[in-house]
């Protein structure tokens, strides 16, 4: 099916208007890309509005028992595998969207040199 759409669909210039072709197709992945991008920025901001119990703000539990201690400890643990996972998330989807955009412009190569004459 790839070779059928090489052949019939043509080369045009990389747009966001209602063109057609292998440049658009580009345009799109290079989107998609981008996207990838934002949602790594919005990973980053939720991992750093993460809550984590401190010290400061454990003042009002000081009446609380141990067994409320270990709550708060297991709360701490939950939040820094969060943490440590939204961390792992961010720097995949930046790493994959430089990966996707370059492809991208493999892509848009290929086709124009599959089209030179």
């Amino acid at each position: 099916m790839q070779a059928s759409l090489a052949k019939s669909a043509p080369l045009l210039e990389d747009t966001d208007g209602p063109a057609k072709g292998y440049e658009t197709d580009a345009g799109y992945v290079r989107k998609f890309a981008s996207t990838m991008d934002d949602s790594a920025t919005g990973v980053d901001t939720v991992k750093q509005w993460t809550p984590r119990f401190e010290g400061w703000n454990l003042v009002p539990m000081a009446g609380v028992p141990i067994v409320g201690l270990m709550f708060v400890d297991r709360l701490n643990t939950i939040a820094d595998t969060w943490r440590d996972s939204a961390g792992i998330l961010s720097e995949v989807l930046r790493t994959d969207s430089g990966k996707i955009d370059k492809a991208a412009d493999n892509y848009v190569a290929a086709a124009r040199a599959s089209t030179a004459e």
